[in-house]
């Protein structure tokens, strides 16, 4: 499950080290060298995706800009951006899936074992950031392919999302709102949500067939508090909706939910 990334926090960084009036005159920051910012905590995310159970994780994300070149690590995503432009960004994706083992439900624990995979893929991305840093607005396309582990197959994520200042609360509150779709091949599908006759004989699911297809729609914010320049706590939530064969199977709507969690806690870091 994809959790939602810090852009306001990341965006913040020119904001939390420099005076409050400097950051307000939008001035060019790329001559500082590296900036980044650092957040680790611990989330609630679904046992599997499907599952109706949440299970406690470790959480981090990280974000380290050298001009307008980056890495980004957004939970299960690392991404570098090789796009010499404060628009337009581009660059390979590397990925993590979890696997799908030990967990509660007893009808899948006795599904056949669904192995951790590393993916490898691309993004590009579209971004407006405003004089004052703590605003902008961003459209990301990311897409990746199991390469290690699993044969899980190819997702696809269109995201846009947005960020401000909550001035009229604290300069230093930052909120993000963003909405996401994920599209999945049909080895994705099949390796996540089919019930093949021999799960079907020890799960006692019926035996269901996946296809490829979106597989959700979600929405998440995030707030950050900034404590002092180098600081800040926060809260995220994201919110998915399982649609098509990953909503239908069972799974699933037997098994599970298709209605996906994810809260998470961070404390952060300006480098």
């Amino acid at each position: 499950m994809r959790v939602i990334a810090t852009r306001a926090f990341c965006m913040a960084v020119a904001l939390l080290a420099a005076a409050p009036a400097a950051a307000q005159s939008g001035g060019d920051q790329s001559d500082k060298g590296l900036q980044g910012i650092v957040s680790a905590g611990a989330g609630f995310v679904p046992d599997y995706e499907g599952s109706s159970r949440s299970t406690l994780v470790p959480y981090a994300e990280a974000r380290v800009n050298l001009g307008n070149y980056y890495a980004a690590f957004e939970g299960d995503d690392l991404r570098f951006n090789l796009v010499d432009s404060s628009h337009f960004h581009a660059g390979p994706l590397i990925g993590f899936r979890r696997a799908r083992s030990h967990v509660d439900s007893k009808m899948v624990s006795r599904m056949r074992r669904v192995d951790h995979s590393f993916t490898a893929g691309g993004f590009v991305e579209y971004e407006h950031i405003a004089a004052d840093p703590r605003s902008g607005e961003s459209v990301t396309l990311m897409a990746g392919k199991s390469v290690i582990g699993a044969d899980s197959g190819i997702t696809a994520t269109l995201r846009a999302e947005a960020h401000r200042p909550l001035k009229f609360i604290d300069p230093g509150l930052i909120a993000t709102i963003e909405a996401d779709t994920d599209w999945a091949d049909r080895d994705y599908m099949r390796t996540y949500f089919d019930v093949d006759p021999a799960d079907s004989a020890a799960s006692g699911l019926p035996v269901f067939r996946a296809h490829s297809g979106f597989k959700s729609v979600g929405a998440a914010i995030a707030v950050d508090q900034f404590l002092s320049r180098k600081w800040a706590v926060g809260v995220r939530f994201h919110y998915a909706r399982l649609l098509g064969d990953a909503a239908d199977s069972p799974v699933t709507s037997i098994a599970g939910s298709p209605n996906q969690t994810f809260v998470g806690f961070v404390v952060s870091y300006v480098l």
